[in-house]
């Protein structure tokens, strides 16, 4: 093999399970909170919540997969 295709196949064999390891689901960081899934009641406490301190600056950010 050449020298840059060795390169790539070591790079390969560290990215990819590192991305697995770290995209898998459920796995949260311990001391870290994990995600609020979004659904009908989730949503009104969301608007309320929202709501409730209009006088504070406010920013919402939702993150989709796909």
């Amino acid at each position: 093999m050449k020298r840059t295709s060795l390169i790539a196949v070591a790079a390969l064999a560290v990215i990819v399970p590192g991305g697995i390891y770290f995209m898998r689901t459920g796995h949260v960081p311990a001391g870290q909170q994990s995600l609020a899934e979004m659904n009908g009641s989730a949503l009104s406490t969301l608007k309320a919540e929202f709501n409730r301190t209009s006088a504070n600056l406010r920013v919402i950010l939702l993150l989709s997969p796909t």
